[in-house]
């Protein structure tokens, strides 16, 4: 195991930096645990009483051990050097021997007191989230030295070039740039705030399975349902210690979208995870239950993030390409198609008996208000109060409005206008059906539609035409 500072070889060799890579693992598990510093150690009643750890010395002690953590792998992704690799090495491996002492410790007194009805005392999330940030920081001294060598009979510059190529080839992306790079950010952006969502107090309890998970998959075939109400059941185990794993996942995509030579990887991530979540999380967005309704999230947002991440992937490399907008895995064709699906099950979902029913969009929009502050319940009432028992009639011209949107994208003369609607109704939606995902209640897992369908509308605006293309006329879509 090396921990040496980066060099430059004199011998026409080329260099492979782990500098930075060991200087975001220190960063993130430094700033993990002191996230879970401040959340919940232990909670009795229920859940009514939650202690957080930096009440107590212990707790100070560990959010100190994350501050020094995190400096010293700020420190070694600017400047490097031997004593920064192992401050944060070691910290990690110290912070987690303490904190799985402490975790000992607290499954003891708990078990203790857990028979006790007046207590009732559990274990909160805190300790695990602090577990989970000192093994990434641990995890920084089994990476390979600073600076990684090969000797090869090249030229240095056309070995640098040939080594960095095979550094990004499966996991990074250095060539996107303009709308393209963009987008990925913006995903990358709102994947960070899931993660930030993700640590809530409230997501570490039963509460989050039991209300949010599991209802999910109420009115769907057992085919679908049984394998995600397992998950559940499961994840009922130790839901602190699950959740835990979920905010770290969800975090580690972020910073993999934001930092270039993990890009191919997050977006892959992206994908995967967002398949996962929507059918054993969100009950595929209750599509097979028949009651899924557009205003108010369906077909659930996270499906939205695994479409973004093929709309974003990129396709070509070389200064010609980085400033065209997303391509993607789909291709344009593929694009069109997605748009076209997407926009038209909208309207399709619309007229659904249950969501075209007279009361149905007034009774949905009136029930958003219940928990949420006077300012916004106060928008949900006037707009329930606006659509009255009228909901037939709002449904059918929603329904109208979408598929013309779908339709606005097949062709180049409507593309704009049918993309600039489309962020329209998604920013609409994402206000008055959807309380900005309900994120001010505290038990939002994501902000639902709204942003990712305006992401997505931004992915298919036009690019400009080419000199000499009758005046732009056969400007591509920017998913093309």
């Amino acid at each position: 195991m090396s921990i040496s500072s980066p060099a430059v070889p004199a011998n026409g060799q080329a260099l492979r930096n782990w500098r930075l890579t060991a200087g975001a693992l220190g960063i993130a598990g430094g700033a993990t645990m002191i996230a879970g510093a401040f959340l919940p150690w232990v909670q009795t009643f229920a859940g009514l009483i939650s202690i957080v750890g930096v009440r107590g010395s212990y707790g100070r002690i560990l959010a100190a051990a994350g501050v020094v953590i995190g400096v010293a792998g700020l420190w070694h992704a600017v400047r490097g050097g031997r004593w920064s690799r192992w401050v944060t090495g070691a910290g990690g491996f110290a912070a987690l021997g303490f904190a799985g002492y402490l975790l000992i410790q607290l499954g003891a007194t708990t078990r203790n007191l857990g028979g006790d009805s007046m207590v009732l005392a559990s274990g909160g999330p805190g300790l695990w989230v602090i577990a989970g940030g000192s093994v990434a920081a641990f995890a920084t001294l089994f990476l390979p030295a600073s600076s990684v060598a090969w000797r090869e009979q090249k030229r240095p510059a056309v070995l640098a070039r040939a080594e960095r190529a095979r550094l990004v080839r499966w996991t990074g992306d250095l060539e996107s740039g303009g709308l393209r790079r963009g987008l990925q950010i913006g995903l990358g952006v709102v994947w960070l705030l899931d993660a930030a969502l993700q640590f809530q107090p409230y997501m570490f309890g039963r509460a989050f399975v039991t209300q949010q998970l599991i209802p999910a998959s109420a009115g769907n075939p057992a085919a679908l349902a049984g394998p995600a109400l397992g998950a559940n059941h499961l994840i009922l185990h130790d839901v602190a210690a699950w959740n835990a794993l979920f905010a770290i996942i969800q975090l580690a995509i972020a910073v993999g979208l934001l930092w270039r030579p993990m890009v191919k990887a997050a977006l892959a991530g992206s994908v995967l995870w967002a398949l996962s979540v929507w059918w054993l999380g969100e009950g595929l967005g209750g599509l097979a239950a028949g009651t899924a309704n557009p205003v108010t999230g369906a077909p659930g947002a996270v499906i939205l993030y695994g479409l973004i991440a093929l709309l974003v992937w990129p396709r070509r490399t070389g200064a010609a390409s980085r400033d065209a907008a997303a391509g993607g895995l789909l291709g344009g064709w593929g694009s069109r198609v997605v748009w076209v699906g997407l926009w038209g099950g909208f309207g399709y979902l619309m007229l659904q008996p249950a969501v075209r029913a007279p009361s149905a969009l007034h009774d949905a929009l009136a029930g958003n208000a219940a928990g949420e502050p006077g300012w916004l319940g106060g928008l949900d009432r006037g707009a329930a109060a606006a659509v009255g028992p009228a909901g037939l009639a709002f449904s059918i011209g929603l329904a109208v409005l979408f598929v013309l949107i779908a339709a606005g994208g097949l062709w180049p003369a409507t593309t704009r206008p049918a993309v600039l609607v489309a962020g329209l109704a998604g920013l609409a939606i994402w206000v008055i059906g959807e309380n900005f995902g309900m994120i001010l209640m505290g038990n939002a897992t994501d902000p639902n539609t709204g942003p990712l369908l305006v992401l997505l509308a931004a992915a298919f605006w036009p690019r400009p035409g080419r000199a000499g293309d009758s005046g732009g006329r056969r400007a591509a879509a920017s998913c093309s």
